[in-house]
């Protein structure tokens, strides 16, 4: 895969930041290419969000623990 540049790098950054997920356990965003993919460790509440300023997010809930805190 592609590796994101710095402004998507920010990106992710900020959907974290914007969904809460800034803790280290609950889960992470990271951005691969022009695509951000957010790991969740439950089933996410409330209606998911398609884009992120422009970019497409890709959701995996039920994450395992480790991988949700991005060990």
């Amino acid at each position: 895969m592609a590796e994101a540049d710095t402004y998507m790098t920010d990106m992710a950054e900020a959907l974290a930041n914007s969904l809460r997920l800034t803790d280290g356990k609950s889960g992470y965003v990271e951005a691969q290419g022009d695509v951000l993919h957010v790991f969740v460790r439950r089933k996410w509440s409330g209606k998911q969000m398609a884009s992120w300023n422009g970019s497409p997010i890709e959701w995996h809930e039920n994450v395992g623990t480790n991988k949700a805190a991005n060990r």
